[in-house]
């Protein structure tokens, strides 16, 4: 998937689980961050082809390496709230209909059981990254690109390419579902899952369709 998918893939998976109104529209920001979170394993991709052919899909795509990187990014958001920095200097409008900038007993966000729960977000949000990425690979002209999810520790890998990189289908579905929350400002859980599932019967149909659904 594309940075854009993976965004909206965490922000989906943000609403459908009610974290906007559990840990309020900074849980929602930190899943779409952390959704993208596995692809720092692309930077080589600006110096050296070759490292970043060998390592991406691999070094950022591995638990141990997601685990670690949740524990940073949970950390400096509870010391930090990078989240609150970044918003007070770029403001944006969220739904004003079940968002809030926090829910209303804060109490547990506050010290380490914050620093958990923001990890616990961040975690989730970049393992589903890793089926994301197995099910959207290849295409006209390149190979399935398999992720290695048990690195350093085994070289094993796993794809299974429903669909091509570079379909517009999850992408048309995903902004569709964003654009019905901004619109209606309410049933923000209700529509993410109704997309999630729209999303994932769209990969089964033209899994079969390119006779890709079982391999």
């Amino acid at each position: 998937m594309t940075t854009p998918e993976h965004t909206l893939v965490g922000i989906h998976f943000a609403f459908a689980t009610g974290l906007h109104r559990l840990v309020g529209w900074r849980g929602v920001v930190m899943a779409g961050v952390a959704s993208n979170i596995p692809d720092w394993d692309g930077i080589p991709m600006l110096f050296d082809m070759q490292r970043f052919e060998s390592g991406h899909r691999v070094w950022g795509h591995g638990i141990m390496s997601i685990f670690l990187a949740s524990l940073l990014i949970g950390f400096f958001q509870i010391r930090l709230d990078w989240i609150g920095f970044i918003a007070n200097r770029f403001p944006v409008s969220m739904p004003k209909n079940g968002v809030s900038a926090a829910p209303r007993n804060t109490e547990w966000l506050i010290g380490g059981i914050g620093g958990v729960a923001f990890a616990s977000i961040a975690m989730c949000a970049q393992l589903l990254h890793l089926p994301c990425d197995m099910v959207v690979s290849g295409g006209t002209g390149l190979s399935d690109w398999a992720i290695q999810p048990w690195w350093p520790f085994s070289s094993a890998a796993y794809v299974y390419p429903l669909i091509p990189w570079g379909d517009i289908g999850p992408t048309v579905i995903l902004m569709c579902g964003i654009i019905v929350i901004a619109k209606r400002n309410s049933h923000l859980s209700q529509t993410s899952w109704l997309t999630i599932v729209v999303l994932c019967g769209y990969l089964v149909v033209r899994g079969w369709a390119r006779g890709t659904l079982i391999v």
